[in-house]
């Protein structure tokens, strides 16, 4: 039977993904991209060097493993070569290992522009990397796939059409006039194309003919997909197991064997505006963005930080069907003397322990906490179970009890060995203890 693990992230993105796609995929054949871009970045250490990848699949740094960008991602082909040359420097070949899905729509500098547009109309907080008009272009049957590279004539029209269209736009809605270089835009994406086009796979038949064991990387957090997430203040696609099917072309019946993983922080974050009902504005939320590093990797902005959202948890839990769950960053939390958990909200009176779909009602809603003693001794790096101290694994303990999903590993540091394994994930061939 293949084996089949699905990562996805339990808040709102920054979880530390990366990481544990990194680490797993010693044990797996194939690491599979599913949703989103460019905007992610999935931060590994390897080789002593920090390495940020936004396109290509994390367990890419793995010799042995293959990557699969599929159609449900949008694609800067400008991105991905950049990323392939840095890692050709780090002595990583990706030749013969990484295929591109046909149907992958592309990200063009027209969606750059209209995203900077909409942000300067009252934005959300992207990260002016274009995702979010791509995707629209796509639902609006103006996008450019991968395929239609192939057609030089044909995507020359494409390609001056919709400059044309996002030039009316900039000029009659914004009032704002933009420089559009069609024939250098249409030469640089067939150049790149040219140099990777031997990836480029009808990756959805690949997949369901591979007897390979696989790992699907969700990008983004559950809190940020387009459906289940903090609507507006979303991603652009499903980063929920929900954009599993229809990102990789795959029945839902293909996933019914996999494990699915849900990644959290020992504490929350989130960047961008929107609803944050633990966020901590004043020293102890300072404490937390300075000791978690916590700056975003793709943009540098410095993320908002709060207490641990157990409704939040319990909320990504439900929607992915989580069977375990990695929880990030514990360390951050050591120097503590006390730590808030919020196990529901109070909504004008009413203790609620569901995350609610209206901004208007969340917006009346307050954290009700549990406090707990913090246990004041380092925890960064410990591998050994019994050197977690019992504070800590009462915490464990809580989030366990409260989501009903076990934890199996802690990450105490950003390096691979650094983590602690609690449980064991069904077909992996890491040591656990």
């Amino acid at each position: 039977m293949k084996r089949k693990l699905v990562v996805l992230g339990a808040q709102w993105g920054d979880e530390g993904k990366g990481k544990i796609v990194d680490l797993l995929s010693e044990s797996y054949d194939m690491v599979i991209r599913y949703q989103g871009g460019s905007n992610a970045g999935h931060t590994v250490i390897y080789n002593g060097k920090r390495v940020v990848l936004h396109l290509l699949p994390t367990g890419i740094l793995h010799p042995h493993v293959t990557g699969v960008i599929t159609q449900g991602m949008v694609v800067d082909l400008e991105v991905l070569d950049q990323e392939l040359r840095q890692l050709k420097e780090l002595g990583v070949d990706c030749e013969g290992r990484l295929f591109i899905s046909d149907r992958a729509h592309l990200v063009l500098p027209y969606h750059k522009i209209l995203d900077r547009l909409f942000e300067k109309r009252g934005g959300i907080g992207t990260t002016l990397r274009g995702i979010g008009p791509a995707y629209m272009f796509k639902f609006g049957r103006k996008g450019i796939r991968i395929s239609d590279l192939e057609d030089e004539k044909r995507v020359g029209e494409l390609v001056e059409e919709n400059f044309r269209f996002v030039k009316d736009i900039s000029e009659k809605v914004f009032g704002e006039r933009i420089e559009v270089d069609v024939e250098g835009t249409l030469e640089k994406i067939l150049r790149i194309y040219e140099r990777y086009r031997g990836m480029v796979r009808d990756v959805s038949k690949l997949l369901l003919e591979s007897d390979r064991s696989m790992i699907f990387e969700g990008a983004q957090g559950t809190m940020l997909d387009v459906d289940m997430g903090t609507y507006p203040f979303v991603t652009s696609s499903n980063s929920s197991a929900l954009g599993l099917a229809n990102g990789t072309g795959l029945s839902p019946k293909f996933f019914s064997d996999a494990y699915f993983l849900g990644v959290s922080k020992a504490y929350t974050t989130r960047v961008g505006g929107g609803p944050f009902p633990t966020e901590l504005e004043g020293p102890e939320g300072e404490k937390l963005r300075e000791l978690g590093g916590e700056y975003g990797s793709t943009t540098g902005r410095p993320r908002r930080c709060g207490w641990l959202d157990l409704v939040v948890l319990r909320h990504a839990v439900r929607v992915n069907q989580l069977d375990g769950l990695v929880i990030t960053k514990l360390d951050v939390l050591d120097t503590f003397e006390e730590i808030k958990v919020c196990v529901a909200y109070d909504c004008g009176g009413e203790k609620i322990d569901h995350f609610p779909a209206s901004l208007s009602l969340l917006r009346e809603c307050r954290p009700v906490y549990v406090t707990m003693k913090g246990w004041l001794k380092p925890t960064k790096g410990i591998r050994d179970i019994s050197d977690l101290p019992p504070r800590a694994k009462e915490y464990i303990g809580l989030i366990e009890e409260v989501t009903g999903v076990p934890v199996v590993m802690l990450s105490t540091g950003p390096r691979r060995e650094e983590c602690l394994w609690l449980r064991e994930i069904p077909g992996t061939k890491v040591k656990y203890f």
